[in-house]
């Protein structure tokens, strides 16, 4: 069993490695956060539907702060949060990349620095509880701390 956790442990870990920044498509191809509707109570919690469409929807949803930066970009499919999401600051850099699961922050997670390098990263379940072993790094990329998180 423990051989099991170990590999799990590592294919996870491996895959949050290879989590790069994500290319996000065109603006015209992601919808507003302010043209969605919400329906709540539903399966997974909030679903999102592109006003005036009775179907879920399903692309990126984006935020934008009051400069035109994006603030969030996030997949959705059939409503609900699943694939990446990307926080921004207001001056357009990525603070934090991560992916959903059913509409809750689950999985790799990265965290950056202003200069894009990698701050921390580990991954993430129930919501952003953080499990298993996170690595946080300096500005050049060493590893300075390394913490294991337990469910």
């Amino acid at each position: 069993m423990k051989k099991i956790i170990v590999l799990v442990y590592f294919v996870s870990f491996i895959s949050c490695a290879q989590n790069d920044k994500t290319e996000l498509p065109p603006a015209s191809e992601m919808v507003s956060m302010n043209d969605a509707n919400v329906k709540y109570g539903t399966k997974y919690g909030q679903q999102y539907f592109k006003k005036g469409s009775s179907e879920p929807y399903t692309g990126w949803l984006c935020a934008r702060y009051d400069n035109g930066e994006l603030e969030s970009a996030q997949q959705f499919k059939n409503g609900y949060g699943n694939g990446v999401w990307i926080n921004f600051d207001p001056d357009g850099r990525i603070e934090s990349q991560g992916a959903y699961r059913n509409n809750k922050t689950e999985g790799p997670t990265k965290f950056f620095y202003e200069d894009g390098s990698v701050k921390a990263e580990g991954n993430f379940i129930h919501l952003k509880k953080k499990v298993g072993w996170w690595l946080f790094y300096d500005r050049k990329g060493n590893v300075v701390s390394k913490r294991f998180f337990t469910r």
